[in-house]
């Protein structure tokens, strides 16, 4: 009885020195893993294949936390936190985030380490949402050349090049077409550029050529 008690004691005791040498390994390598004493210095946002992706400097020794805040109604609040194994993160798919034209950001970053701690972040990035245009289709038929609207434009500009090879601008058009009747026969060629408010980039339609009869 007592062999067995003996040995019912020395496979809890075994079990207990396991759970706390564990509970022990954990907290050394949480609070004993050395800081982090590399900060990233530079945040900004690109466009890559038509997605906004926030970027910082690559450190190989670390992962990435990126916050994410939104400035709403004259306040910033934190909209979206994510954690990356690359210095990167694609804001276009970040379900959390909204980037319609004018919305304003900030943005900071800090390396990670293995125990999940976070070094120190970065300066905020300031950024605001800035979309292009779509662009013009041009078409041309009894001498008046017309294009669709392009949603949230203000207004269109031509960039004319004449039969001569001269070229003529005509800027702040209101309208989705432009009568050439007065112009003289000829091949002529256009661009036509989709214009915006200060959240939307122009866009320009590819060169189109058409003739003045």
């Amino acid at each position: 009885m007592r062999s067995k008690k003996s040995l019912y004691f020395a496979i809890i005791s075994v079990a207990i020195f396991c759970v706390l040498a564990v509970v022990v390994g954990l907290l050394i390598f949480y609070f004993v893993s050395p800081d982090i004493k590399e900060t990233p210095e530079n945040v900004e946002v690109q466009v890559v294949d038509g997605e906004y992706y926030v970027i910082t400097d690559f450190n190989a020794q670390y992962d990435y936390r990126f916050i994410i805040e939104q400035n709403i109604d004259g306040e910033y609040v934190e909209v979206s936190t994510i954690l990356e194994e690359n210095n990167m993160t694609n804001l276009s798919k970040n379900t959390d985030i909204i980037l319609n034209a004018g919305n304003v950001f900030r943005i900071k970053v800090a390396y990670v380490g293995e125990n999940g701690r976070n070094g120190n972040f970065s300066d905020y990035y300031d950024w605001t949402v800035v979309l292009p245009l779509d662009t013009a289709v041009p078409t041309f038929e009894n001498n008046v050349l017309s294009w669709n609207n392009v949603l949230n434009a203000t207004s269109y500009s031509l960039k004319v090049i004449y039969p001569t090879g001269q070229i003529q601008d005509i800027t702040n058009l209101q309208t989705t077409s432009f009568d050439f009747s007065t112009f003289d026969a000829g091949d002529y060629k256009v661009y036509v550029t989709a214009n915006g408010n200060e959240y939307f980039t122009p866009s320009t339609s590819l060169i189109f050529e058409f003739s003045v009869r």
